[in-house]
């Protein structure tokens, strides 16, 4: 019988399955994402640790587990996991914000890249055979010179201000928990409020944990702040957004463009589905994480805490204290 047992609540990385079975766990990984197949497989199997990507872990599924000791997070956002419950219930969670900064910066790159190049429309053109789309192609642009705003400066903005300032671009941004003494010789120039970023940047990156505090903060009224042809990108968490706001400001034209990874809620419901049909957004579904090095980076970081929390060592990277 093995020492210990691991749920996933998705498919991980094969890594952390070698993590774990060389460390004498049982792994079981859920046959659908769906909390009551998840209360339903926990309760027969009876694990002392969960892992998982953006599923939801509940009260329901923690009280369901008569000896769960540890919940692991591939990433860093820790709003699927209901933490104030875990660490009443004394209950370790760690996570690894470190190991996919460099994937998403990345990808909010890519994104501000695609829409100045009106990439939807023009690889749907080249694949109907219409090679000399090329010819004529309006409103596209170029990223270097114009102004990058960042709407929340911490590790993952940082990089992707790195990037930008690389490929020749301005970087402002807001942050009132972070000084520009802080920043160090990184070129981002702190303003004092948001509503400067969203006036004055071409391309308005969002980079927000989702928190009460900050729920629902982005809409129609930060929209209409923006420059003409400004491109709104999201690769943090939908919930930030009015996401009917941004739909209307898409369609009447109120917003020039957006780049999006992250939707509210996930996957797309109903009212989401006008995003889908949309020339100016380019998306993609909260796959901005999903390199094969942050994957690995992050699977190997978590799975190796929650071998040390079952041992009962201290985790290298706790996201509370019991």
């Amino acid at each position: 019988m093995s020492k210990f047992k691991v749920y996933y609540t998705n498919h991980l990385s094969q890594v952390a399955t070698d993590i774990f079975e060389s460390n004498d766990f049982e792994v079981k990984t859920a046959s659908e994402i769906s909390e009551e197949v998840y209360v339903k497989e926990l309760e027969e199997f009876q694990p002392d640790v969960i892992m998982c990507r953006t599923e939801p872990v509940t009260k329901a599924m923690m009280d369901t587990c008569r000896n769960l000791k540890g919940i692991g997070k591939q990433g860093a956002g820790l709003d699927n996991i209901d933490m104030e419950y875990a660490t009443e219930k004394k209950i370790q969670v760690v996570f690894f914000p470190a190991g996919n900064a460099n994937a998403v910066a990345e990808h909010a790159i890519m994104l501000m890249l695609m829409t100045a190049r009106r990439f939807n429309y023009v690889d749907r053109e080249f694949h109907k055979g219409n090679f000399w789309v090329r010819m004529g192609l309006q409103n596209t642009f170029e990223i270097q010179g114009k102004t990058l705003g960042l709407i929340g400066c911490g590790r993952i903005s940082r990089l992707v201000a790195t990037k930008a300032i690389g490929m020749g671009m301005k970087v402002i941004g807001y942050d009132p928990y972070i000084t520009q003494e802080q920043l160090g010789d990184l070129a981002i120039e702190l303003k004092d409020n948001a509503e400067e970023i969203y006036k004055n940047g071409d391309f308005i990156s969002v980079h927000l944990p989702l928190m009460p505090a900050t729920e629902k903060t982005i809409g129609m009224e930060q929209f209409k702040l923006m420059k003409p042809r400004a491109i709104f990108i999201n690769v943090a968490r939908g919930g930030l957004i009015k996401e009917e706001e941004l739909v209307k400001a898409l369609q009447d034209g109120t917003l020039y463009a957006a780049g999006l990874d992250v939707y509210e809620p996930e996957p797309l419901c109903e009212s989401s589905m006008p995003l889908l049909t949309l020339e100016n957004v380019v998306l993609t579904p909260h796959t901005a994480a999903t390199t094969e090095e942050s994957v690995i980076n992050c699977c190997t970081n978590v799975a190796n805490d929650l071998v040390r929390v079952c041992n009962g060592e201290k985790p290298t990277c706790p996201a509370n204290k019991i």
